[in-house]
């Protein structure tokens, strides 16, 4: 049995992750799963290595209105498979986890 710091949140939502590393966009990706340490991007098999540093832009459009909330997060990539890619967030993801995410049922989980 896996142990983890914080529980995992499907995400159901209209969620995409722009990557950047070094100032470089890498592309965008869907969010499978989300925690308060972390994020599971379906990025299909990858060469990232282990402790790279990335910038993460989430945007989260709104299906009741045009709006879309754009949160920028840093991460540091914790695994890389078939699936995707997993990150831990660090720096200023700290100060997110009091914040709720996101309006929507789905995505019911502080970062």
């Amino acid at each position: 049995m896996e142990r983890r710091s914080y529980p995992r949140k499907t995400v159901d939502a209209d969620v995409v992750v722009y990557l950047q590393y070094q100032g470089h966009r890498i592309g965008n990706f869907k969010p499978v799963n989300l925690s308060s340490g972390g994020v599971l991007l379906e990025t299909g098999a990858t060469d990232l290595p282990r402790a790279t540093p990335l910038d993460l832009l989430f945007a989260l459009s709104s299906s009741s209105s045009n709006v879309v909330r754009l949160h920028r997060l840093s991460a540091v990539v914790a695994y890389a498979g078939e699936e995707g890619v997993g990150m831990t967030f660090c720096g200023n993801a700290k100060r997110l986890r009091r914040r709720r995410f996101s309006d929507q049922s789905s995505v019911h989980t502080e970062i």
